[in-house]
């Protein structure tokens, strides 16, 4: 179960990894971030990061995004963690 305090962590994490994703992004008040780790098919780890923004007719449009999986993705989960610790 997810606490006000918990799901305030998972955001900064979200929000870093964004950050870290996509240097010149510029967040927005309504911007959401999404980060997400899974397995592909052939069982290669992979991490995706991507950014929304409130779309004009409503809903969210994706724009940012991008995969890590092999090295990028142990240099990306590395470099986060390493940052966040700071």
């Amino acid at each position: 179960m997810n606490t006000p305090g918990d799901e305030r962590w998972l955001a900064g994490i979200r929000d870093h990894a964004a950050r870290l994703a996509f240097p010149e992004w510029e967040p927005r008040p309504d911007d959401w971030t999404h980060l997400h780790t899974g397995v592909s098919d052939d069982g290669t780890p992979y991490t995706e990061v991507s950014v929304y923004r409130a779309g004009d007719g409503g809903g969210h449009v994706r724009i940012c995004y991008s995969r890590f999986a092999g090295n990028e993705l142990a240099a990306f989960w590395t470099r986060l963690m390493r940052e966040i610790a700071e």
